[in-house]
């Protein structure tokens, strides 16, 4: 039986899906509620070098992380490209993006390093071939259907924030919209709240990028 990756509909890398079938597996599209690729026992989230910085910097990194590790697989960052030649363009610091990689490997997700799409395709065909046996299994998302995790939710989604620091804040300020209301007095850096009151107080449609303050 030909191996098989299964690739979520929302991932746009066709060059990705080509490699996979050049290096022998077939691909099934489908929506997936976790992840970029399922192959065996496998969870992969890819990100070019270039969004695993933004990622860190916007504080979506930990979320999409917490998301895969409940997926009921077993869960892999693929970072695709030249990391630390990225980190030369970038007003981030290295350890920053090296602490966030041990925070990764402390919630026992997988780092993996690919040069470009070719061989991103390859390492997904070849994960799929070493679990031939077992089949491919479709990740779940547990619900999150308790206030309390939708309060966390929704501070953890504003720029460098994340759900540590989320109920930090909710244990400060006691709801949602009290914290939202003193977000000038939280406690981080100059350019997190520069970010942060970008997002809050932009009116809708009249801008999309935070480019300037990355």
């Amino acid at each position: 039986m030909q191996p098989v990756v299964l690739v979520d509909t929302r991932e746009h890398a066709e060059e990705v899906t080509r490699h996979i079938k050049e290096s022998g597996c077939g691909v099934v599209k489908t929506r997936l509620e976790v992840g970029d690729y399922v192959a065996g026992r496998f969870v992969f989230e890819r990100k070019s070098a270039r969004d695993f910085v933004n990622s860190i910097i916007d504080g979506r990194l930990f979320d999409q992380a917490a998301r895969l590790r409940g997926a009921g697989l077993r869960p892999v960052m693929v970072v695709e490209g030249n990391l630390w030649e990225e980190l030369r363009f970038r007003k981030i610091s290295p350890n920053a993006v090296l602490g966030a990689q041990l925070a990764l490997h402390g919630m026992e997700i997988g780092v993996l390093y690919t040069e470009d799409k070719a061989q991103t395709g390859a390492l997904l065909c070849l994960a799929a071939k070493k679990e031939t046996k077992s089949g491919v299994k479709t990740p779940t998302v547990k619900k999150r259907g308790d206030i309390k995790s939708l309060q966390i939710a929704l501070l953890a989604s504003l720029p460098g924030i994340g759900p540590k620091r989320a109920e930090e804040l909710l244990r400060k300020y006691g709801t949602p919209l009290n914290a939202l209301l003193n977000y000038k007095s939280w406690d981080v850096d100059e350019k997190r709240h520069a970010v942060i009151k970008r997002v809050l107080e932009t009116p809708f449609g009249a801008s999309s990028s935070l480019d300037d303050f990355m």
